[in-house]
């Protein structure tokens, strides 16, 4: 996958950074994306995950308690962002702390009990769990780092197929 993080500074605040994967070809965010296909379906939850998003990074940092955890495998940060536990839709991120997520897609879980069982959810799901190995390696061989306490994602932020052959 060839893609790079970029920072949505209208949803970054003092609290927390917020950032998003941008496909290569792409002009908009696996986030924006995200918001466009699901805005006519699911509007009150959109706007609930925007002002969500807003509180986030401005007032509230990212709590736990806004996030399904263990969305991948242990330890990788991968979780789901959601308005509230009951309602539909899920939007899937990496979660660094309190101070830092970065936005994938994600969809309705249309009545799914896990996102492996529902087709557009686990290619969502697969693509941010991607974006967090990738990150990860970068972090551990130094490509990468978090600056300004945590919220501040620096360094070579341009993923290519490329370099995994």
């Amino acid at each position: 996958m060839n893609y790079s993080i970029v920072k949505l500074n209208q949803l970054s605040g003092v609290k927390t950074s917020v950032y998003s994967v941008r496909l290569q070809g792409e002009a908009d965010t696996l986030f924006e994306q995200f918001i466009n296909e699901n805005v006519e379906s699911n509007r009150d939850e959109i706007q609930n995950i925007l002002i969500r998003l807003q509180e986030i990074g401005s007032a509230t940092g990212a709590r736990d308690i806004f996030f399904k955890h263990n969305e991948g495998k242990p330890g990788d940060g991968v979780c789901a962002l959601y308005d509230e536990p009951k309602k539909d839709l899920r939007l899937y991120c990496i979660r660094y702390g309190c101070v830092a997520i970065i936005l994938g897609g994600g969809g309705p879980k249309n009545g799914a009990r896990a996102w492996q069982n529902d087709e557009k959810l686990s290619k969502e799901a697969k693509k941010i769990i991607e974006v967090s190995n990738d990150i990860q390696e970068r972090l551990r061989e130094k490509e990468l780092e978090w600056l300004n306490e945590g919220t501040e994602l620096t360094g070579n932020l341009n993923f290519s197929d490329d370099e995994n052959q």
